[in-house]
C-alpha cells in the first residue's frame, strides 16, 4: 500500500433562491427578485476537546458528555441511531456554551446501537466553527445488524461461503506463530509494513489487538507508538486465500482522528515465489484496495474544509506491480471509476466513520467489481495477476498516507472496530 493522495472533487454549487411571494407584492410579478445573501463563511478551527467521558472509553446507560470549547456558543451533538435500513442520524440536543465555551448533554445510551459508536459533537460561534468525533462503546443498547448475516451477500451468488470469522472467539493474531489464523505485518516479515506508528504484534506489549463481545477492535496509540493490521496469509504462505471467481467483504466502524488510515484490501499471493527465494520485487502483483480512508478536517487535511459534504468521501484503488505496462493498466482500471467515492451519492447516508458498513469486492475473469453494503459503486476489467494468482485480504488500521498524523485532540488513541470478515469463491479452484 503506497500513500495515498485523495483527489477531492469539489462541485460547483448553484443555489436558486426563490423569495415568498407577499400579499402585496400581488401584481408585481415582473420585478426582479432580491439577490441572495452571501453565504456566510464560518473558519474551520479545532477548539473542541471532550472533558467526559474519555475518548475511547466504554458507556452504559445515560452518560454526561462535557466538552471545552473556547470561542463557541453552541454545540450540536449527533449520534447515528438503530432503524431499518440505513438506520437514521438523530440530534442529540444541543449545548448552549458559558463564556468559557463549557457546556454539557446526558446521552441516553441505552437509545443507541449497542458496541462501537461515535457521537460528532458540531461547534459554532458567529465566525469559526469545528468538529470533534467521540468514539466510545456502548455495553447497553440496542443490538442492530450485529454479526455475521444469516444469508449470503448477493454478489457471491454462485460462490460458496470457504472462510468466516465473526471475531466472537479468542483472537488468533500473530507475528510469529504460523498456525494462528492471522499474521500481524504485511508478508514478508513486516519489510513492507507501512504505517508512521508501528504495526504491533498481539504479544508485545505495546499489542493494538482486543476482542470486544463479538468484534475485533485495532487501536492505534500515540503513546505505545502502535498500530494494528491483520493479514490473512502468513510467512509460510499457508492462511486464507482465493482463487477467481471469488468474493471478499468486511464490516467495520473506523475512526476519523487526523491521520488515521483505515483500509480494507487485497494482494495475490506472492509468498510461493519469495519463499523459493525470488526477490519480492520481481513478482508480478496486483492491489486491490476495496477502502481506503483517511481521517482529519480542516486545513491540510482530507477533508479540507470540514464540511459535511465532503466527510463520507473514500478512495477505491487498484495497483498493478511488477508487471509490464503497469503504469498503464493501473491507469485504465482507475479510469473505469469515479473515485473518490461519496457514500451519499451510492445511497448510503452514513459515513465510514458514523457507523457499520460492509465493503465488498468480486474477481471475475473479466471484471474486478466493488460493492457498498451489497451496491455497486465501481468496478474496472480484472487486472492480470488476479486471473493467475490466488488473493489474500488484508484489514488494517495505520497512520500516515502522505497525510499529518495528530492523535493530540483524543487523547493519542483511534479504534476500528471490525464485525465480520467473509471469503467466497469457487470450491473447485479453492
Amino acid at each position: 500500500m503506497k500513500k495515498i493522495a485523495f483527489k477531492l472533487l469539489v462541485p460547483s454549487l448553484l443555489i436558486l433562491a426563490f423569495p415568498a411571494l407577499r400579499a402585496d407584492d400581488a401584481g408585481a410579478t415582473n420585478a426582479a427578485p432580491p439577490a441572495p445573501a452571501p453565504e456566510k463563511k464560518l473558519a474551520f478551527v479545532q477548539t473542541i476537546s471532550v472533558t467526559s467521558p474519555p475518548y475511547c472509553s466504554d458507556i452504559n446507560g445515560d452518560t454526561t458528555i462535557s466538552i471545552s470549547a473556547p470561542g463557541m456558543k453552541t454545540a450540536d451533538v449527533k449520534c447515528w441511531k438503530q432503524g431499518p435500513g440505513f438506520g437514521t442520524d438523530s440530534t442529540v440536543g444541543t449545548m448552549t456554551l458559558d463564556d468559557q465555551g463549557k457546556g454539557s448533554i446526558v446521552f441516553h445510551a441505552n437509545d443507541y446501537p449497542h458496541g462501537p459508536i461515535t457521537v460528532r459533537i458540531l461547534g459554532t460561534s458567529d465566525t469559526t466553527r469545528d468538529n470533534c468525533n467521540l468514539q466510545l462503546y456502548n455495553k447497553g443498547g440496542v443490538s442492530w445488524n450485529e454479526g455475521i448475516p444469516k444469508s449470503d451477500p448477493p454478489a457471491a451468488d454462485g460462490m460458496k461461503l470457504i472462510f468466516a470469522d465473526d471475531f466472537n472467539k479468542p483472537l488468533s493474531i500473530s507475528g510469529k506463530d504460523n498456525s494462528a489464523t492471522y499474521y500481524s505485518h504485511k508478508v514478508p516479515n513486516g519489510t513492507q509494513d507501512f504505517s508512521s506508528l508501528r504495526f504491533s504484534d498481539l504479544e508485545s506489549p505495546q499489542n493494538p489487538f482486543l476482542q470486544v463481545d463479538s468484534y475485533l477492535r485495532i487501536r492505534a496509540d500515540a503513546a505505545l507508538n502502535s498500530a494494528g493490521l491483520i493479514s490473512s496469509i502468513k510467512n509460510d504462505d499457508s492462511g486464507v486465500k482465493a482463487n477467481l471467481p471469488c468474493y471478499f467483504e468486511c464490516r467495520f466502524i473506523a475512526p476519523s482522528a487526523p491521520g488515521t488510515w483505515p483500509a480494507f484490501w487485497l494482494l495475490t499471493d506472492y509468498m510461493h515465489d519469495v519463499n523459493e527465494g525470488k526477490p519480492v520485487t520481481s513478482m508480478p502483483v496486483d492491489e486491490l484496495d476495496i477502502i481506503e480512508a483517511v481521517g482529519g478536517d480542516g486545513p491540510g487535511s482530507p477533508n479540507g474544509t470540514g464540511e459535511a459534504k465532503y466527510k463520507d468521501l473514500y478512495q477505491i484503488t487498484p495497483h498493478a506491480w511488477n508487471q509490464p505496462n503497469n503504469a498503464a493498466l493501473a491507469d485504465a482500471a482507475y479510469k473505469d471509476m469515479h473515485d473518490p467515492i461519496s457514500m451519499s451519492k451510492a445511497g448510503v447516508p452514513s459515513s465510514w466513520f458514523e457507523s457499520f458498513h460492509t465493503y465488498g469486492c468480486k474477481i471475475t475473469d473479466t471484471d474486478t467489481i466493488y460493492y457498498l453494503d451489497n451496491i455497486e459503486v465501481a468496478r474496472h476489467k480484472t487486472l492480470p495477476a488476479s486471473k493467475k494468482y490466488p488473493l489474500f485480504f488484508i484489514i488494517n488500521l495505520a497512520t500516515g498516507g502522505g497525510w499529518p498524523v495528530n492523535l493530540s485532540r483524543y487523547n493519542g488513541l483511534a479504534d476500528m472496530y471490525v464485525d465480520f470478515v467473509r471469503v467466497y469463491g469457487d470450491p473447485s479452484t479453492n
